[in-house]
């Protein structure tokens, strides 16, 4: 579990490094309402479920990521686990974030996933550091 957690955090992290948004992660802290919004959303899904899950979310993200707000959106499945997966998301700002969860994408994506889970989610929301000073 460690490996994964440093494997993901190295992908992260060459990500942003070669990232064109780099010279402006700075200054989109300046106004917390036009801030980039990460979520991070961990989830252990039954074993039965492990390919329907994948196909769910490969629906949804069709839709996902033709929205304006949708920087960054994808599903990582741990490779010593198959049924644990990290959703990683990033959004120009928390009100698109928030319109996000009305489509009809993301509902029908809930609804069809309700059961599939073996455990609670772990959410969590980032961001930039540099509103934190």
């Amino acid at each position: 579990m460690k490996n994964l957690f440093l494997g993901i955090a190295c992908v992260l992290l060459a990500g942003c490094a070669n990232s064109p948004k780099q010279e402006t992660a700075t200054s989109c802290c300046n106004d917390k309402s036009s801030m980039e919004v990460v979520l991070d959303l961990h989830r252990k899904v039954k074993p039965e479920y492990v390919t329907a899950f994948k196909e769910a979310f490969a629906k949804c993200k069709a839709g996902t990521i033709q929205e304006s707000g949708c920087v960054d959106y994808g599903v990582y499945q741990s490779p010593q686990d198959s049924t644990e997966f990290l959703i990683y998301e990033v959004w120009k700002n928390e009100a698109e974030l928030a319109k996000h969860g009305e489509t009809a994408h993301l509902k029908n994506l809930l609804e069809e996933t309700k059961d599939m889970f073996d455990s609670v989610s772990n959410k969590k929301i980032y961001v930039c550091a540099e509103a934190q000073k």
